[in-house]
């Protein structure tokens, strides 16, 4: 019987199962200056443009928007070790931190929207991470501090 004699179960299975090679690593190179310059300046406008604002819009559609291929795109956001839709979140928050403190009386779901989270509950979700307090603890403090 395979399993009988003196090695283990574990020795008996690694045997039929040896470790796999690993792939061997490369890195993919940085985008030349020009090409990031051109890109930063692109996402620069589609930023003054306001263009995070809008609600469920793929990186796929914001690369076609700004007329770059999403390839590029997705390398630039690589060499700054970022992710796109962590800095869509970012400008998105701090819309909304803007806009809390612009219009204090604006109902909560209303801000949300206007900074382009689709649904209260991200938006909740991305302001506590971030900011430590619910958007409700956030106005309330800005409130108490006028």
């Amino acid at each position: 019987m395979f399993w009988a004699g003196k090695h283990s179960f574990k020795e008996n299975f690694r045997s039929l199962f040896p470790k796999r090679k690993q792939a061997p690593s490369f890195s993919v190179p940085s985008l030349p200056d020009q090409c990031r310059e051109e890109i930063q300046a692109k996402l620069q406008s589609w930023v003054q443009q306001k263009g995070y604002r809008q609600p469920a819009q793929t990186p796929m559609e914001v690369a076609s928007s700004i007329d770059i291929p999403y390839s590029l795109l997705y390398r630039y956001f690589q060499d700054r070790q970022e992710d796109f839709r962590s800095w869509r979140s970012r400008l998105r928050l701090q819309e909304a931190l803007q806009l809390m403190e612009a219009h204090p009386s604006l109902p909560i779901s209303a801000i949300s929207r206007m900074a382009g989270f689709s649904d209260r509950s991200n938006f909740s979700h991305v302001f506590k991470q971030s900011v430590g307090l619910t958007p409700g603890q956030w106005k309330n403090k800005l409130k108490n501090c006028k």
